[in-house]
């Protein structure tokens, strides 16, 4: 890749040398952002590549992950609302570190990282160069809101490639922000298939704590507004008026907690519900379902939709983003409107009572197998590194 019109190619590393390549993140709390980044530094070739990364708020609860795999960290602390002296803070220190390739992850970062790189490269003498720029896009990133949508134009026009994470985040970068199509790639979000499998319903279920028969209903996800749990949970009351047995676990954490547990009070699930807070061993949990639900309003590409068919779980998902390229209505899931708890309700006790419920968990761990792997995502960036430098 050439780059932007007049933009010196970057420095490429000494012979033997890794290219020292900058994440810049918010923080490393918990998400399916975050989450990607640390499977991605996990799986990287360090023959080829030497990452760091650089959060502009906090280090976050999934820091400490950084130290087992061996990565620095730098907090740079952004200033409340828009801190104009962050590029050059964040410039000066990609200089001082030699940093080779700035991969920015959502709509902050893009905007800093491309800045600051932006600054390295307008002030590199002749025959110099300055660090490339790859942004991934996580998401929709609030596509309705003009400002908003103005702010990721102006990032795109300085970075080398914009990463869509789904079908769909490709169509807003290209449709609403106008992003140059020649710079707007899709590398699809990959999991762990030998972690997330099927597993031992029963030892998952005395893990967690819940009953050991019933209908089991899992959902993974930060409680926060865009992810509906009060959909889910009122879905989940009409569920059970026909179906007592029914019992609906919630893991994550996030602002809507109280809320939702009050909800559940009120709705009179007593027992039925279970708020675990945020867990680490999610991969050995999720075989206690019997089907998955997630009932978001907006979606990017939603990886606890991929863990789960990954452990061959049956999904009921909201017809969302890119929720559509992971179940396939009918044959792995079903897929319902969003903010419609009756037909939600509906969809859970369709999945129950079908015959082949196993067989739809089945077809897709093999779509997560074929489109959703781990090492194809790796593979992809590091393939896109190598050509956004030159190498």
């Amino acid at each position: 890749m050439t780059g932007a019109p007049g933009v010196r190619p970057a420095p490429r590393a000494a012979p033997g040398r890794p290219a020292k390549v900058a994440h810049v993140v918010l923080s490393l709390n918990v998400g399916g952002l975050e989450r990607v980044v640390l499977r991605l530094l996990d799986r990287m070739a360090r023959d080829r590549f030497a990452p760091v990364v650089c959060a502009l708020q906090e280090p976050g609860a999934l820091a400490e992950e950084l130290a087992r795999l061996g990565v620095p960290l730098v907090v740079l602390s952004r200033k409340p609302g828009l801190d104009p002296g962050l590029p050059l803070r964040l410039s000066a220190w990609l200089r001082r570190e030699g940093i080779a390739l700035v991969h920015t992850h959502n709509p902050g970062p893009h905007l800093y990282g491309a800045l600051a790189a932006g600054l390295l490269r307008a002030a590199a003498l002749p025959g110099g160069g300055g660090p490339r720029v790859i942004h991934t896009k996580h998401g929709r990133n609030y596509p309705k809101q003009k400002r908003k949508v103005l702010v990721n134009r102006l990032a795109a026009a300085l970075t080398d490639r914009v990463v869509a994470v789904s079908d769909d985040a490709r169509a807003v970068a290209l449709e609403v922000e106008h992003v140059d199509p020649a710079k707007v790639v899709t590398i699809l979000n990959g999991v762990d298939t030998d972690v997330f499998r099927p597993g031992d319903a029963g030892a998952a279920r005395a893990r967690l704590g819940v009953p050991a028969s019933g209908y089991h209903v899992g959902c993974v996800a930060r409680l926060s507004p865009e992810k509906d749990h009060a959909t889910l949970l009122d879905a989940f009351a009409r569920l059970r008026a026909t179906r007592p047995d029914a019992h609906l676990t919630l893991i994550g954490d996030g602002p809507r907690r109280p809320a939702l547990e009050a909800q559940a009070a009120r709705l009179g699930l007593g027992g039925a519900v279970t708020f675990t807070g945020t867990r680490g061993d999610v991969a050995e949990l999720l075989p206690a379902f019997d089907v998955f639900a997630l009932a978001s309003l907006t979606e990017g590409i939603s990886l606890t939709l991929i863990e789960a068919a990954a452990a061959g779980l049956p999904i009921v998902a909201t017809r969302v983003g890119g929720n559509p390229e992971i179940v396939v209505d009918g044959e792995t899931g079903m897929l319902v409107p969003p903010g419609a708890p009756e037909t939600l309700a509906g969809a859970l006790e369709a999945v129950a009572v079908r015959e082949d419920r196993a067989e739809m968990g089945l077809r897709g761990r093999a779509r997560v197998m074929e489109r959703f792997g781990i090492d194809r995502m790796a593979r992809a960036y590091e393939d896109l590194y190598d050509e956004v430098l030159g190498r």
